[in-house]
């Protein structure tokens, strides 16, 4: 279970949402409010499998684990009613290059996006 009560200071850990705040926005005196850079700590979970992959000394681009594609689509099930089919999912590397694919495939050069 995530505590998302629990107070972690993140300034001086080289966090560009903090420490980096000044140079980013012309001023540390700001309420950054990030999409992915989150002020609370995973879930035990994640952080034991991170350990557990870590335990191989060598990191690189790697496919989708066993379990993943069904593992999203019963918990949008069971959260959201919503069925999806694991041939209908495309894994991203984030928010960002995500949100980039969906423009580029919903608009046209002339849209003003």
């Amino acid at each position: 279970m995530t505590d998302f009560d629990r107070d972690i200071p993140r300034s001086g850990t080289g966090s560009v949402k903090y420490d980096g705040a000044a140079a980013l926005f012309g001023s540390s005196a700001i309420l950054p409010m990030w999409v992915a850079d989150m002020d609370f700590a995973p879930p035990e979970q994640v952080t034991q499998a991170i350990r557990e992959r870590l335990e191989h000394p060598v990191l690189g681009y790697t496919l989708a684990v066993d379990g993943v594609y069904e593992a999203l689509t019963s918990w949008m099930l069971r959260r959201h009613d919503w069925a999806i089919s694991p041939a209908d999912v495309m894994l991203a590397p984030g928010v960002v290059p995500s949100l980039h694919a969906a423009v580029l495939a919903m608009t046209a050069a002339d849209d003003g996006i």
